[in-house]
């Protein structure tokens, strides 16, 4: 089955089996953000009736009918594979253009239907929950004497949000070439709320930093479960 993160729109595909019948909390592996995923609605098994054949109760059954009429009406009571997937996709195109009509309710929508954050994004409309935004985001390598260096990161943060809005203290991981995790660190926020598409600039450091990290994420720290991060990978520079 395929799940979409509602925070980042990133895509996984699971085995059913792995959500369970209660279903499960799931984080993504992009930007750490949990969210529950409900078990799978199981689908109607195919029918095992050998070819030609009905299944029937032997207790008061008429007399068959012939197998011609009995073939015709059966093909003409199905609705055709097609004419299905163009029911599935003229319903899909009506759910897009509802979504985009409601702009101002697509938050709350997007809380309550997490799969519908790739829908957004796919119409050039992505939601951003908590408000925040990263923007010109850098991060460079600083050489000292002992040889090891510091990494610095530095970048604006940006309001996107209507009206003031907290700022969480920053969540960073410094990651080697492969992708995976060398170090996390928290920095503090560089301001304790912005105002409407107010701008503030911050800056983190890591002193000491190991030699083979390749790449930083920056985001915000969760708060709660329901708390919404944004991610920015940016180069190191490391030579």
């Amino acid at each position: 089955m395929l799940i979409v993160c509602p925070a980042c729109a990133s895509e996984y595909t699971l085995d059913p089996e792995q959500i369970g019948p209660a279903g499960r909390t799931v984080r993504c592996a992009a930007c750490r953000e949990p969210w529950f995923v409900s078990a799978p609605v199981a689908e109607p098994g195919p029918d095992l009736s050998p070819p030609g054949e009905a299944v029937f109760s032997a207790a008061g059954t008429a007399a068959p009918r012939r197998a011609g009429t009995r073939a015709a009406t059966a093909a003409a009571g199905r609705p055709s594979r097609r004419r299905l997937a163009g029911a599935a996709l003229a319903a899909a195109g009506l759910a897009a253009c509802v979504l985009a009509l409601v702009p101002a309710g697509r938050a709350g929508i997007v809380r309550a239907l997490p799969q519908t954050a790739r829908l957004y994004a796919g119409l050039g409309l992505p939601v951003n929950l908590r408000g925040l935004a990263f923007r010109d985001v850098a991060a460079y390598q600083v050489p000292d004497a002992s040889g090891s260096g510091r990494v610095v990161v530095e970048g604006d943060l940006v309001s996107a949000a209507k009206e003031a809005v907290a700022v969480p203290p920053l969540r960073l991981e410094l990651r080697d070439e492969h992708g995976q995790v060398v170090y996390r660190w928290t920095a503090p926020a560089p301001r304790d709320r912005l105002e409407p598409e107010e701008t503030a600039r911050f800056r983190a450091e890591l002193p000491n930093a190991p030699a083979r990290g390749r790449d930083v994420l920056v985001r915000f720290a969760a708060v709660d479960s329901g708390d919404s991060a944004v991610s920015l990978r940016a180069p190191t520079n490391v030579p």
